[in-house]
């Protein structure tokens, strides 16, 4: 039998009443890593590392949540050595805590990080759409209104996984169009601490992803006029608006989720 984490008491204790659209809820690991499925050609490590990692970054597993390695082994039906060392490398990207011979839990989102990755964002970001705004073509324009417009379908929808996915593809577009894919794939390291926010921010705040969904036609309108100064405020004001956003989130959190 497919032996699930429980979550502690705690974990759905609030410190306010939360808004609508602001329930805390923590997947059991079956659901946490519904979408797995081992290829068996190649790592167990590194597809066991992804798999946490997602699931962590996309606040299935929420902070403070205990993992077992003979839990995250039987559920996804290999050895625990793979899981053991998938943990190990976790730890090292401050996702997980280990606390040796005891236990092993779901790291809180560090302050700390989350400013570096919105320092390492907003340079990156301003840089690259500053050198878009003089190349960008109508057909790439189209592309970027079309990711737009499926983000405010999605919104309506309440499909926060696809607007996640929707934002991610209008941001690595830009980085492509401007000759820079390796940027994006370079940024996903330094961002993951950050994306840990906004997936909270998505599934507890309601009116997150609208409000990005706006700043995104934003940008898109100051990148259609070649509006170069318009533009980096517009990105310097959708990076910074997570953050701002942050005491809020902090206020229908348990105090375990976030530190310094």
């Amino acid at each position: 039998m497919t032996r699930t984490s429980r979550s502690p008491k705690h974990h759905t204790r609030t410190k306010a009443a939360a808004p609508a659209g602001a329930v805390l809820h923590e997947a059991t690991l079956d659901q946490a890593l519904r979408h797995f499925t081992l290829d068996r050609h190649k790592s167990y490590t590194a597809q066991v590392e992804e798999a946490l990692r997602a699931a962590i970054v996309r606040a299935d597993l929420l902070p403070g949540t205990s993992l077992s390695e003979a839990d995250i082994a039987t559920t996804l039906g290999i050895s625990r050595t793979p899981v053991r060392e998938s943990l190990v490398l976790l730890a090292d990207e401050q996702l997980v805590v280990v606390y040796p011979q005891v236990k092993t839990v779901v790291a809180p989102v560090r302050r700390s990080l989350i400013e570096e990755g919105r320092f390492v964002r907003s340079t990156l970001e301003r840089a690259n759409h500053a050198e878009l705004a003089k190349k960008v073509t109508a057909a790439q324009l189209d592309i970027l209104d079309a990711l737009v417009a499926d983000q405010s379908r999605a919104t309506a929808a309440g499909d926060i996984g696809k607007f996640f996915r929707l934002d991610e593809a209008l941001h690595r577009s830009m980085f492509e169009f401007a000759g820079r894919a390796h940027v994006w794939t370079i940024l996903q390291g330094v961002k993951q601490h950050f994306d840990r926010v906004r997936w909270l921010l998505l599934s507890r705040v309601a009116y997150h992803a609208r409000r990005a969904h706006d700043e995104h036609e934003a940008i898109i309108d100051r990148l259609r006029a070649r509006d170069r100064k318009g533009l980096d405020e517009a990105v310097n004001h959708h990076i910074n608006a997570i953050t701002g956003h942050l005491q809020e989130l902090q206020e229908h959190a348990p105090d375990i989720y976030f530190t310094d």
